[in-house]
């Protein structure tokens, strides 16, 4: 039966290995298409059929042009389907709108940073960035306050030389966009596309090397009892690595009681933030946001301080200073810009696996609002050590 791959041809293969095919498919999440009226197999990448929204903003109309040329040009031949538009509105349709905004910076260092919405749950392209480290610095991750009903990615570089944009840009956004799609799934060489680069049984015109296939069929390997013994230790021992693999993760849920005032047209929710450490290695100083919307309708209160005042209104344990507090010195004006309330703890705060911290007593103020209006109260968590960013299981959400 004749063999395509990503829409490259690989010649031919005997009807006995289908089976085979079908389970490595299903193994690897990968598409496979039987026709057996023009007896082929076709099998394609998890990429394939995906459908991305791309935006590059830059100050130069041109670098822009050439950069979603060049996205496209790659993305395309994994067979996703992008679209490119300025005004993109609110996207409601596809499974990813990645964009890259730029800005000049005065000296010659180069920044980036990567935002995202709530429906992304959790990306970690720091890893696939880390092979700029030298000329260009991570600088973490932000909250997009924005409601596209698909998760959103932007790629916030800083920089001084339009060189170095049309340059890097186009790969760091392919590889965003590839992560980003993938998730946890380790990428395979047919879902990079790449597999037909190091085909080693296929000629240029993907035809069998049918003497080479002649030869092995010929010889008659054995394997001694050592041998043997030496694979199967080998096989085991594998699997006590990818046991021990390290597997950063965790639950987060709120626990909450809505309390109605009918008097005052108001009400009140008292709510417990849970963190549970559902992996195998500790968690280290997890920074919490809470995000409100309408920013101007919801108030937050409870035992949470005010940076300035942390170290002196803070309970004080066998270790110092305990509690939560509010980051950064301009917290309050960035909370009524974008809704965004971001805590930590006091003290540095360690998770080890199975165990659970709280951020206990919270207090949200939900004014009314208008009829079919909804309220809604978000909750994300990074982990900078261990490079992970999660979002909540369930949402505080009031439908008026």
């Amino acid at each position: 039966m004749k063999l395509k791959i990503n829409n490259h041809d690989w010649g031919t293969i005997p009807a006995h290995s289908i089976a085979a095919i079908q389970f490595y498919c299903a193994e690897n999440n990968h598409q496979f298409h039987l026709n057996e009226e023009e007896q082929s197999v076709e099998v394609k990448s998890s990429l394939h059929g995906k459908k991305i929204w791309l935006s590059v903003n830059t100050p130069n109309a041109s670098i822009n042009k050439e950069i979603i040329e060049k996205v496209t040009r790659v993305l395309t031949d994994h067979g996703i389907e992008v679209t490119s538009k300025s005004d993109t509105g609110r996207i409601r349709d596809g499974d990813l709108f990645i964009d890259l905004v730029s800005s000049k910076s005065e000296g010659d260092s180069r920044f980036i940073s990567v935002g995202y919405n709530e429906k992304l749950n959790s990306i970690n392209v720091k890893k696939n960035l880390s092979i700029y480290k030298h000329e260009l610095k991570f600088k973490g991750y932000y909250l997009i306050p924005e409601h596209h009903a698909i998760p959103h990615l932007r790629c916030s570089l800083t920089c001084k030389e339009e060189g170095f944009l049309l340059r890097e840009a186009p790969a760091i956004l392919t590889q965003c966009v590839l992560k980003t799609l993938l998730g946890n799934q380790k990428p395979s060489l047919l879902d990079l596309n790449v597999l037909h680069l190091f085909g080693t049984t296929s000629n240029q015109t993907g035809q069998t090397d049918t003497n080479s296939e002649k030869k092995n069929s010929s010889e008659n390997i054995q394997i001694d009892d050592k041998t043997y013994d030496e694979m199967k230790m080998r096989k085991a021992n594998r699997k006590v690595r990818e046991a021990q693999e390290i597997k950063p993760y965790a639950e987060i849920y709120f626990d909450y009681n809505l309390i109605p005032n009918r008097k005052s047209e108001r009400y009140s929710i008292k709510a417990d933030f849970f963190i549970k450490n559902t992996g195998n290695v500790d968690l280290t100083n997890p920074k919490i946001c809470f995000r409100m919307d309408p920013p101007d309708k919801i108030e937050i209160g409870g035992q949470i301080l005010p940076p300035e005042m942390s170290e002196i209104f803070s309970l004080q344990g066998q270790n110092g200073a305990q509690g939560w507090k509010y980051m950064g010195k301009d917290w309050l004006e960035k909370a009524y810009s974008t809704g965004e309330y971001w805590i930590e703890s006091i003290q540095d705060s360690i998770i080890p696996p199975g165990e659970i911290i709280a951020v206990e007593g919270l207090q949200f103020t939900v004014e009314n609002l208008e009829e079919q209006e909804t309220s809604t109260i978000l909750g994300f968590v990074l982990f900078e050590d261990q490079e992970l960013q999660l979002s909540s299981n369930n949402k505080i959400k009031i439908t008026f």
